[in-house]
């Protein structure tokens, strides 16, 4: 069943936990939709005669056990006033309708049976073969191929490709437990938007190592030409079950690598030195160009790959090609947010070259598996001038809610008017111009590695993606093309500090009790105005089948700009109240981040893996402020366990125009709490590019 709750009750502690357990329910799954209710239960005066996200969940039980209960309902008392309240709570209760069969693109026109991907509630308490075993039988009966070989599960969704008659789409449907019926995506083509823009040149590769060569970074992409030359910092490794190389896909993979590994090419100018050294992961092989099933072919590649080894840094410019939906998640992008949610590996994504598509119809939005909460989606710019636009083939958002900014940012891509140079011959080595989102993500990721390569301390990797975040340059009103803003490629840009102003770091593991604060170290005698820029990041487990509460993790923050004082007492009718804690200051909020007609919940920013906002306050009323930071969970929508190892880092900058020494004076004032980070032995300290 699909069970539509009132709006108001999206937060976790309205969960009906005990209505469904009093009808001997399963929760499956959940999903948002938007409806108008019947009444307005709370005073928010803008929420009527407008639609509202609420939850639906995807519930399953006995059918005897229900048909029995719907007759009773009329004379149903129960003893649990809880019970009785979540009832109430109910909009609607329907079964799963013929929406969960995706529109047809004009791929398979003139085919009689078309490659699906079919995705089923198969949760773990119902038993994993139970499903999956009765949808075979089912489809064996309609005359549909399937293998099961094929099947995958995330979370408590199990993805499968099938091949279906045309005529026997609609009866598929007809199986209960099916929660989406979609054309089996193909790639995205290893073309770039253009082949190449202006004439090639020829290009000197320096002989100089790897600055970090400890970091382990790795690209899977269609591999390298035979002979590339780049052997001092470039390992070729073929993945387990890919074909024979393809041209195209080389010379895509040429172009990423020398993204990552030299940024922007120059013509007459030298090559820049490598950050570090690099696996590339040939996993597109001749028999994918030929397949249905591409897609799941190349996804248990890489997975393969990154469950069996650990590394910094990767990149992904491949992917399936269709947008985000907001109801379902991709099991590329389900499989990739659990392999990352451990924090251990800064991901970027090449977030698509559809942004020119249907806007009516959302073709144009990120592409997977760039809408996940533990990766950073990548867009392209098309200069890095200060006169940068979004690229109008760069994909935009908003992402999934949670992940609702994405991109998460947009690098240098390259455009007709100026063009992304890299490498585009070998033996001798040539470079013409190029343009794609697929250039901007390891360009991003060169950007990353550069930050932890500049200093002897090892930044976690949410501290290095909350530094990319936070040293984004955008505005608010482009967030849905840009995301956060463009990402600077000069590591001075990111790791250096100009007058009156500084950069702190923090980085810390969340414990599963309390809360943590976080002072800021503003140092005393300031005045005028302080500008304080605040973004937070941290990886989490993820739940695929529930899209609306599809983070296990959140971040409740607090700012408190005096915590040496408490709150005068006050009444709140006729009771005393007496705080306890220092008085608070909006800083993040739902009402700053979500455009009004998506996602904006009360709560809905405390789910989302990265914020990132500027405050201004008078120095006058800044006292040991601080940023007080608590753990909440959740699993399915409801209360759950904290994990004991869930990595957070702040990336926080100071401004005030009256202190050109501020980041001399903050040192000198934090004690003994705060270090400077220092540069490796032998790296030249970056200049800052022109603004």
């Amino acid at each position: 069943m699909e069970v539509t709750l009132h709006p108001s009750y999206l937060a976790k502690s309205y969960y009906p936990a005990g209505l469904i357990d009093a009808l001997g329910l399963h929760h499956l799954g959940s999903r948002a939709v938007h409806v108008i209710p019947d009444k307005v239960v709370t005073a928010k005066a803008e929420e009527s005669g407008k639609a509202q996200p609420a939850p639906v969940l995807y519930l399953a039980g006995d059918a005897d056990r229900l048909i029995e209960f719907s007759r009773a309902v009329a004379n149903w008392s129960p003893r649990d006033e809880n019970i009785e309240d979540a009832f109430r709570r109910i909009e609607s209760v329907t079964v799963p309708g013929r929406n969960r069969l995706k529109a047809l693109s004009s791929r398979f026109d003139g085919r009689d049976t078309i490659p699906m991907e079919v995705v089923l509630h198969n949760p773990d308490e119902l038993g994993n073969s139970e499903v999956i075993l009765t949808f075979a039988e089912f489809l064996r009966s309609l005359d549909v191929r399937f293998d099961l070989n094929r099947q995958r599960q995330s979370g408590g969704l199990a993805f499968l490709p099938i091949v279906a008659p045309r005529e026997r789409l609609d009866d598929v449907l007809d199986f209960s437990f099916l929660r989406v019926l979609r054309e089996a995506p193909r790639i995205v083509p290893f073309d770039p938007v253009v082949r190449s823009v202006g004439r090639g040149f020829p290009v000197t590769i320096s002989t100089e190592e790897a600055v970090a060569p400890d970091l382990s970074v790795a690209i899977f992409d269609g591999g390298l030409p035979v002979s590339h030359g780049l052997d001092q910092w470039v390992t070729l490794r073929d993945a387990a079950g890919v074909g024979a190389a393809v041209a195209s896909a080389q010379a895509h993979g040429l172009a990423v690598t020398s993204s990552f590994l030299f940024g922007p090419l120059s013509q007459g100018q030298p090559v820049q030195k490598p950050y570090a050294n690099v696996d590339h992961w040939r996993v597109y092989g001749d028999t994918d160009s030929t397949s249905d099933f591409e897609a799941f072919d190349i996804l248990d590649r890489i997975e393969a790959v990154l469950t069996s080894r650990r590394y910094d840094f990767i990149n992904i410019s491949l992917g399936p090609d269709y947008a985000v939906d907001d109801d379902d998640v991709s099991p590329w992008t389900a499989r990739l947010d659990q392999i990352l949610s451990n924090g251990e590996t800064v991901a970027t994504i090449a977030c698509g070259n559809n942004g020119e598509r249907d806007r009516l119809k959302g073709l144009h939005r990120v592409q997977p598996p760039s809408d996940g909460v533990n990766m950073l989606a990548v867009g392209a710019s098309d200069s890095f001038g200060s006169d940068w636009k979004r690229a109008s083939y760069s994909a935009c958002g908003p992402g999934r809610s949670p992940g609702y900014v994405k991109p998460d940012f947009v690098a240098f891509g390259g455009s007709h008017s100026s063009p992304f140079l890299a490498l585009s011959a070998v033996q001798p080595h040539a470079a013409s111009g190029t343009m794609g989102t697929s250039f901007a993500a390891p360009l991003a990721m060169r950007s990353g590695a550069g930050v932890r390569a500049q200093f002897t301390e090892p930044l976690w990797a949410p501290a290095v993606k909350a530094l990319l975040v936070h040293h984004a340059n955008g505005d608010e009103t482009t967030r849905r093309e840009t995301g956060w803003g463009f990402l600077s490629h000069g590591l001075g840009d990111l790791v250096l500090c100009d007058d009156y102003e500084a950069h702190i770091v923090y980085q810390r593991l969340m414990p599963t009790t309390g809360a943590v604060r976080l002072y800021l170290p503003v140092p005393d005698g300031l005045t005028g105005m302080v500008e304080i820029k605040a973004t937070f990041s941290f990886f989490c487990e993820v739940d695929p089948e529930d899209a609306i509460n599809y983070t296990r993790a959140g971040l409740d923050i607090q700012f408190r700009p005096d915590t040496t004082s408490l709150p005068a007492p006050y009444y709140k009718g006729a009771k005393l109240i007496t705080p306890t804690v220092p008085a608070s200051d909006s800083f993040f909020s739902a009402k700053n981040f979500y455009a009004t007609e998506h996602m904006q919940r009360d709560d809905a920013q405390k789910w989302e893996t990265t914020l990132s906002r500027t405050k201004t306050k008078r120095a006058s009323s800044l006292n040991q402020p601080a940023f007080d930071v608590s753990y909440v969970a959740r699993e399915h929508g409801h209360g759950g366990r904290r994990s004991a190892n869930m990595k957070f880092a702040l990336a926080l900058t100071i401004r005030n125009r009256s202190a050109k020494d501020l980041y001399d004076r903050v040192i000198v004032s934090s004690g003994n709490r705060l270090q400077a980070m220092r540069p490796r032995v032998g790296v030249q300290v970056p200049i800052r590019l022109p603004r």
